[in-house]
């Protein structure tokens, strides 16, 4: 028979599961919400974004050749908006130029003073190097119809010279230039809102917001990873100083110890 009480076997087992603890489930549920952010802040400007190369000097000074843009991509484009879209003179390829006109308006060169007019109201094209345009025309747009134009107005190929381009056809509009270093924002020219043909430029793109999102993620996982190491190492110090034969599941107390009623020794 064995020696001593139930008591005394009873007394050997762990006193149950450890708990799971609520600081840890908060961490990984604040690691799971920062990589959602980082998803979807690449998610958003993967699908409101894009990128693209000038090769031409139809848009200088205010676009360089090889100069990046960042494009907003959708056809909420504004008189005045530097735009990408596909000409009518080759529906393959892209093209960047400044919308002018918008459908039904009239858009007509030259006034008395040299200048590109819409509907009547006269542009101070301070975005240009040079005359507005050494070629006359006067066009009232249909439904569905864009007049545009490029900033370098000797050299540009554009409604000029192949007509009113389809509205259908607008990619995005430009927002930003530049190289990933350093980049310019550019807002709807002052000669528009002047004149009542666009309103004051107050949008934010899509991208910002992703940009936004994304780095806010980012910030976050690298904060929580700082905790985790920061609580990991000192779990390992509370361990280190526990008495030997420690389980973990409550506190230690040596076989036999006063309190135990009827656990004088081990089973014989």
């Amino acid at each position: 028979m064995i020696g001593g009480s139930q008591r005394d076997l009873t007394a050997w087992a762990p006193a149950g599961k450890p708990r799971r603890r609520p600081g840890r489930i908060v961490f990984w549920v604040l690691v799971a919400i920062s990589a959602a952010l980082v998803a979807a802040g690449i998610g958003i400007a993967a699908v409101t974004f894009r990128q693209y190369t000038d090769p031409t000097a139809a848009m200088e000074p205010t676009i360089t050749p090889g100069e990046h843009v960042l494009v907003t991509l959708g056809a909420d484009a504004r008189r005045g908006d530097i735009i990408v879209f596909h000409p009518p003179n080759a529906p393959g390829d892209l093209s960047l130029k400044r919308l002018i006109g918008l459908p039904g308006d009239k858009v007509a060169c030259c006034d008395a003073q040299g200048r590109v007019t819409v509907d009547g109201k006269a542009l101070g094209e301070t975005y240009i190097d040079g005359p507005p345009s050494k070629i006359k025309f006067s066009v009232t747009l249909g439904p569905g119809q864009i007049w545009v134009m490029g900033d370098n107005r000797n050299i540009s190929l554009d409604s000029r010279g192949w007509g009113p381009a389809r509205a259908s056809t607008i990619v995005g509009h430009v927002f930003a230039m530049g190289n990933g270093v350093s980049e310019a924002t550019f807002r709807t020219p002052q000669t528009y809102v002047a004149d009542g043909l666009a309103p004051p430029d107050h949008r934010v793109p899509p991208f910002a917001w992703a940009v936004a999102l994304a780095t806010a993620g980012v910030l976050a996982l690298i904060l929580l990873g700082i905790v985790g190491i920061v609580r990991s190492a000192i779990r390992r110090s509370r361990a280190r100083k526990q008495p030997p034969g420690h389980t973990g599941y409550g506190p230690y107390r040596p076989y036999g110890a006063p309190g135990d009623a009827g656990n004088a020794g081990p089973p014989a």
